[in-house]
């Protein structure tokens, strides 16, 4: 475990110089509501040699998020014509919900795949390097090339020194918040990335909650706390962490083999976040509704929302005539913790089941290149994870997306970097679900046992780092 806050901010810092030197001189969301299987294929053609190409299909398993499924289809397009031994390819995806990704891919690959690349989150890279559900890339890139990635993403794409996966992008959530509704209500929320501590966010969010019908159901939420309709780690775990300072077992999140979770995830300090959490959902200050609604803040249902920057991409979408005004904070933090945001966001696999493996290996590194880069950007505008990228954007250097460059600088932490992350986050879903939507339940006693549950599944994993 060599992630640290020392390497980390030394990491991030140096991103930032270059990137911001770069442009002084010049130089990821919401699950829609379907999902279902797009298929992009090609005519004929030939190869560079004058050949026709090899007809055949890869299959890729993604997010069925709108602005990554766009990016997707365009950066196929782009590989295609970029490299034409490839053209003849047929490349069809299927694309599931956040909840459903992770478990079908293990599931899937373990039982004789039925696709050849996949989309994953960044921490889960090392839990499927250990279960063999994904092959290694080293030999397919150059020092040179790996270079150009920021050292978070190498860090996360790798298991053991070997580098597994590239990324698409970085990331650091912030709060969001719609205009219309803290003007109303007269709130003026720092254009800073420090921000509200939660006490001081918690009274805004209830001024922006509002029952315009009165039968006790807000029409208007003040907040939601996090992307789409899940309970993910990404911005659901650093709740808990904020409750600690830094260094302490709260804010570490486990215990330093990885694998420990009983007195870190369980302190006094975490369970106390989680009532927290609970109030925002259930109860006289309740904020945040129990049922998540799609789009909540994208549709108006919401006043604030906590998300990377992607939400900028949909937002343009759809609102392209810029009717939706909105504003960026900082995320908000515990008084006596400490102020973070999650890092680390979706890489691109490729399955050890794959019959046309050097084909899928092709098509996700160009997805993660300097090319595919660039138009998942423009679709998703969310922190690139290639210096290349970074350097020419300087949206980065101007409110709003200044912040998340200031942010990732300033706070941002890796998530808990463990072979066993698919099933911590599992089990932490549902103690996520368990407090927010259960009337009649003992906070610390769920707690208490979901710490319990992640410490015996990860213990197959003792002495993986050995």
């Amino acid at each position: 475990m060599k992630p640290r806050m020392t390497y980390w901010i030394a990491a991030v810092v140096a991103l930032l110089l270059v990137a911001l030197l770069a442009v002084a001189c010049g130089g990821g969301g919401e699950t829609p509501a379907t999902g279902g299987e797009t298929t992009t294929g090609g005519g004929e053609a030939t190869a560079g040699g004058g050949e026709t190409a090899e007809a055949f299909t890869l299959k890729f398993f993604t997010l069925n998020d709108v602005e990554q499924l766009i990016a997707t289809e365009a950066m196929i397009a782009a590989w295609k014509e970029a490299e034409p031994q490839y053209a003849n390819v047929t490349v069809d995806i299927e694309s599931v919900p956040f909840s459903e990704l992770f478990p079908k891919i293990e599931a899937s690959v373990a039982a004789g795949a039925d696709f050849d690349a996949f989309l994953a989150d960044g921490p889960d890279i090392k839990h499927y390097a250990y279960n063999n559900v994904i092959i290694p890339l080293a030999d397919y890139y150059t020092e040179a090339e790996l270079a150009e990635f920021v050292p978070q993403s190498i860090e996360e794409g790798s298991y053991l020194d070997t580098f597994y996966s590239p990324a698409i992008m970085q990331s650091c959530s912030l709060m969001f918040y719609n205009k219309a509704f803290t003007n109303e209500a007269g709130l003026n929320p720092p254009e800073t990335a420090t921000g509200w501590t939660i006490d001081e966010a918690w009274d805004a969010w209830e001024k922006t909650t509002i029952d315009n019908t009165g039968d006790g159901t807000p029409d208007i939420w003040g907040l939601r706390w996090g992307q789409g309709t899940w309970w993910g780690d990404y911005e659901h775990g650093i709740l808990r962490r904020s409750a600690g300072a830094r260094g302490t077992a709260t804010f570490e999140g486990m215990g330093p083999d990885a694998i420990t979770f009983v007195g870190y995830l369980d302190t006094p300090e975490a369970i106390d976040s989680y009532q927290v959490y609970r109030d925002w959902h259930l109860g006289d200050r309740a904020v945040s509704p129990d049922q998540p609604i799609p789009d909540i803040f994208f549709g108006g249902q919401s006043a604030f929302y906590v998300s990377p920057d992607n939400a900028i991409g949909r937002i343009n979408r759809l609102y392209p005539d810029g009717s939706f005004e909105y504003g960026v904070t900082g995320i908000p933090y515990f008084a006596d913790g400490a102020q973070l945001c999650h890092t680390g966001s979706w890489h691109f696999g490729v399955s050890p089941n794959s019959e046309h493996q050097e084909a899928a290996v092709a098509m996700v590194k160009f997805f993660a290149g300097p090319v595919g880069a660039k138009i998942w950007y423009d679709n998703v505008r969310q922190l690139p994870a290639r210096f290349d990228l970074l350097n020419t954007l300087p949206e980065y250097s101007e409110y709003p997306q200044q912040l998340f460059a200031e942010g990732l600088q300033a706070f941002g932490e890796p998530r808990i970097q463990t072979p066993c992350y698919t099933e911590y986050q599992q089990i932490h879903a549902e103690l996520l679900q368990n407090v927010s939507q259960g009337r009649d339940v003992n906070v610390e006693e769920l707690v208490k046992a979901a710490a319990q549950n992640m410490d015996g599944a990860c213990a197959k994993y003792k002495g993986w780092n050995e």
